[in-house]
């Protein structure tokens, strides 16, 4: 998320009056989330109800996620704690007022209350999930109001949301280590990430869903109209205020029907005559894999474009190994390949026919793609002009900075390696369980 985006939403959390719900995946006790933790105690002091929803147990496993948080933080003479035992800030939030509610939780328990949706949403999850710690809430959403809503890959941390943006000519670690020897506020790597600003009535459509998530991981009912305020029904804007066409919410969750996302994925796919784009960390479900080889092949002048994370910057040595057993057959048959360089890439957007864009938390991998599935969000937007800029400040931006893979190239680095679709371990134990 550049700077630009973090000062707005910054900005919307200063002008909020009525309600803010944030739920996110973690929520590190690092400066940036200090701050955000400092900006969502000042809207109760000026009387706005503040819901939190966040993972625990997760957060404080931000290392074994190979999030670096640790070791980023040892490069700021500032933090001399653990930024990942986040119970100092969870206490500090409630003490300022704010309603906390931890993502980590039994799914077997029995929702209290008489709403009859909701209890059989926990009914179908507490039917399909037989090991709670195989299944995340990888959602982040934020809503202001019932106005204003930020949906995308982006957790609340130093990696991810920053004053100062990274060069993307520097490498992440080298340019911490500059900045810390220059005695900069922000001497960290940095990831590129997102998080996409929405108006109109997509907003309470999101803020709906965050309510469900509340109440099922135990946070207290609310009514559902007091955090929308006057304009939640405005006509929808896009992140530069400009009309927006249609905007969908499409979640995902881990119960007996079919993954609503990973359809909606093979759908535009399927139906792209003239151009597809995907960058995101985590590619390799092999649904998606096929859906892009047969389009390309069935349409051989059909624009495939695909920005994924190298692997010195990779976060998951078995993602990225996962990743590249598909780059061969990607090439064969023209596909676009690129590896964005120097930072770790964590961007989570698609484009299809210049007219259709993705913007959410959903990776394109076994664990959000799979029917037996983690907690995830995306908002589909049809809409020109939206798909035409994240082509031209996404797309095109970030292949100036990414290393494009040739069959030749594939063939000499790649070969005698050792790829694998998938060796990790928790996807490992998913596909054990699933009915094929």
């Amino acid at each position: 998320m550049d700077t630009v985006r973090r000062a707005a939403l910054l900005h919307d959390l200063e002008a909020a009056r009525r309600a803010i719900h944030l739920s996110v995946f973690l929520f590190f006790h690092d400066p940036i989330g200090d701050e955000l933790a400092g900006a969502l105690i000042a809207a109760v002091r000026r009387g706005v109800v503040v819901r939190v929803l966040l993972n625990v147990q997760k957060t404080r496993m931000g290392d074994p996620f190979s999030t670096g948080e640790k070791e980023m933080m040892k490069h700021d003479p500032n933090v001399l704690h653990d930024a990942t035992d986040i119970e100092p800030l969870c206490r500090r939030l409630r003490d300022g007022g704010v309603q906390v509610a931890d993502t980590n939780i039994d799914y077997d328990r029995i929702i209290p209350g008489n709403d009859t949706r909701l209890s059989n949403i926990a009914a179908q999850i507490r039917d399909t999930i037989s090991i709670d710690d195989l299944h995340i809430d990888h959602r982040k959403v934020i809503v202001i109001d019932g106005r204003v809503a930020y949906c995308g890959g982006a957790n609340i941390g130093a990696q991810y949301l920053f004053h100062t943006p990274f060069d993307p000519l520097k490498e992440a670690q080298a340019e911490g280590a500059e900045q810390k020897a220059q005695g900069h506020p922000e001497p960290w790597w940095r990831w590129h990430d997102s998080l996409t600003r929405f108006q109109g009535p997509v907003v309470p459509v999101l803020d709906s869903h965050f309510r469900d998530r509340w109440i099922l991981d135990g946070g207290p009912d609310y009514p559902e109209e007091e955090s929308h305020g006057p304009d939640a029904t405005a006509a929808p804007l896009d992140d530069r205020g400009r009309p927006v066409r249609t905007a969908e919410v499409l979640i995902n969750e881990p119960n007996n029907q079919p993954n609503q996302i990973r359809e909606t994925y093979l759908r535009l796919i399927r139906e792209a005559e003239r151009s597809i784009f995907i960058e995101n960390p985590y590619m390799y479900h092999p649904s998606v894999v096929e859906a892009l080889l047969a389009a390309k092949k069935r349409r051989p002048h059909l624009r495939v474009d695909l920005v994924l994370p190298a692997r010195r910057w990779n976060d998951n040595e078995f993602a990225h190994d996962a990743q590249q057993y598909h780059y061969r057959r990607y090439l064969a048959c023209g596909i676009a390949v690129y590896e964005y360089q120097c930072h770790f890439n964590h961007l989570k957007m698609a484009v299809f026919d210049e007219r259709f864009s993705i913007h959410g938390s959903t990776n394109l991998n076994y664990r959000s793609l799979e029917d037996d599935k983690d907690f995830e969000m995306v908002v589909l937007v049809d809409d020109p002009d939206l798909a035409r800029l994240v082509l031209r400040e996404v797309r095109d931006v970030d292949i100036r900075h990414s290393r494009r893979f040739t069959r030749q190239e594939v063939e000499k680095t790649l070969a005698g390696w050792f790829r694998i679709q998938t060796r990790d371990p928790r996807t490992l134990l998913l596909l054990s369980r699933r009915v094929l």
